[in-house]
């Protein structure tokens, strides 16, 4: 597991460099960086790049998930999303059949509409428990969709430190697009697009 002991140890196997208490990586192909102050236990974000912070829980040391956030967006950054199309915890009212809440992280596509809401956990029995928990009701992915349904696909992420020398993930991404080819060959089946709330949406997920 990412730790904030082991956590200098990571960063190094990211390609961060040490600027005395801060940790610095560049991402050239787009622009932008990532830092991490360990005097004041601090995950900063290019905010200046156009990167969203809609809550700050996720941007320091209390929690171990905070870590696999950083890392999942560092993987984001290296597969070359741009800052401007990525937003931490967007939040939701209540409503719309769904309870609400915030998600880790959102991706917007290069015409800034919802794209992927990946919800990070901490590697094991948590990220195992909420996999079990999505196969069953939908759990918060879905309710997350129900907020935002034009997102394009769902993830459960998780990362973990393994051995003290190797950063590796997980992730299970479920498509959350209707495909009309099928969609148009029987029109007794369901659809993401005329899901009402989280329970029709999961069960179109779960049935097709």
């Amino acid at each position: 597991m990412i730790k904030s002991d082991n956590l200098k140890e990571v960063l190094k196997q990211l390609g961060f460099t040490s600027k005395g208490k801060v940790f610095v990586k560049s991402f050239s192909n787009i622009d932008s960086y990532l830092k991490v102050d360990f005097k004041n236990e601090e995950l900063i974000y290019p905010e200046d790049k156009g990167f969203r912070i809609n809550e700050r829980q996720t941007c320091n040391f209390s929690s171990n998930e905070n870590f696999v956030v950083f890392e999942c967006v560092n993987r984001l950054f290296e597969k070359g999303y741009k800052a401007e199309h990525i937003e931490l915890e967007p939040k939701w009212k209540v409503g719309h059949g769904a309870s609400g809440g915030r998600a880790d992280i959102l991706v917007r596509d290069n015409f800034k509409k919802p794209l992927l809401i990946i919800e990070c956990k901490t590697p094991g029995k948590e990220f195992f428990k909420a996999w079990k928990e999505t196969q069953i009701d939908g759990d918060q992915l879905f309710s997350y969709a129900q907020q935002i349904p034009d997102t394009k696909f769902l993830c459960l992420y998780t990362s973990d430190f393994e051995n003290e020398n190797q950063v590796n993930f997980n992730s299970i991404i479920i498509s959350h697009k209707d495909n009309e080819l099928i969609l148009s060959d029987n029109k007794n089946l369901k659809s993401f697009d005329k899901a009402k709330n989280v329970r029709e949406r999961f069960s179109v997920w779960k049935e097709i």
